[in-house]
């Protein structure tokens, strides 16, 4: 009896895919199943970070909660919620887009991560400096401090709008 399936990769209409082929017993092709490997970084990709970034950032960014926090939170927990916040994007980047497919594709990986935070971060700042809540200027920790708390969840809502493809 051979083999029940067999994967392959194929570039089509440009996006990479995983094409896997079924067989029935006497080895006959009976089935096909097209993936999306996401493993390649594309322009369209910095867009969806943005706009899931913009999604949960914009809410969180009008909130006195936040203004006050950021000033009241002591130094140290902002640099464990970005922590924290590092660990969980690159474990969940590394298992929905790059888990046994890291080899070869370390540098896109990268590129995703970083684009995540920084895109992230630019989309808190904007809409911060929009609403005259980002005291760079006059208090730069404070500024610091909203883009860092901020920003947690704002990542997540980045790479979860990632992946959707």
């Amino acid at each position: 009896m051979g083999e029940k399936y067999k994967a392959e990769l194929k570039r089509i209409n440009g996006y990479l895919k995983e094409v896997v082929t079924f067989f029935d017993d006497t080895g006959k092709p009976i089935g096909h199943v097209m993936n999306p490997l996401m493993v390649e970084f594309h322009p369209r990709d910095i867009m969806q970070i943005f706009v899931g970034s913009l999604l949960v950032s914009s809410p969180l960014c009008f909130t006195e909660e936040v203004w006050t926090l950021s000033e009241q939170l002591k130094m140290e927990n902002v640099y464990y919620l970005t922590l924290c916040s590092v660990l969980a994007v690159v474990l969940f980047v590394y298992f929905n887009f790059y888990r046994r497919k890291l080899k070869g594709h370390i540098i896109e990986f990268i590129k995703r991560i970083v684009a995540v935070y920084v895109v992230s971060a630019l989309s808190v700042v904007l809409v911060l400096f929009l609403i005259d809540k980002f005291p760079y200027e006059t208090d730069s920790v404070i500024a610091f401090k909203r883009v860092a708390i901020i920003g947690f969840p704002t990542i997540f809502g980045a790479v979860v709008a990632d992946s959707i493809k």
